[in-house]
């Protein structure tokens, strides 16, 4: 139980700036891929509860992110994240720096 005076959540804390925008461009090309609403995405629903998410759009997924980086993105960890936002921090372990999100 958490102390008194405190609640106790099972959301991940909001993300920093480049978290944020990491989120938005791995949001952005999954509704691409899936030819859906970015807003209907949701950072901590698991890619594969989205109706059209398969396998096939995963490694989609992954060429977009290795192109937009300009850098392999490493596939153990690719596939050990199964949201938007764990993605998002993928992509951010990736990005030197004082570079973009994606």
């Amino acid at each position: 139980m958490p102390p008194e005076g405190t609640t106790h959540t099972t959301q991940a804390p909001a993300p920093d700036g480049r978290t944020a925008a990491a989120e938005q461009a791995v949001r952005e090309i999954v509704a691409q891929l899936l030819d859906v609403d970015e807003d209907a995405l949701g950072a901590q629903e698991p890619l594969d509860a989205v109706e059209g998410w398969d396998s096939v759009n995963a490694l989609r997924l992954l060429v977009h992110l290795e192109r937009d980086l300009g850098r392999p993105v490493d596939f153990e960890r690719f596939s050990a994240a199964h949201t938007v936002r764990e993605l998002a921090a993928l992509v951010v372990d990736a990005t030197p720096t004082g570079e973009g999100a994606a």
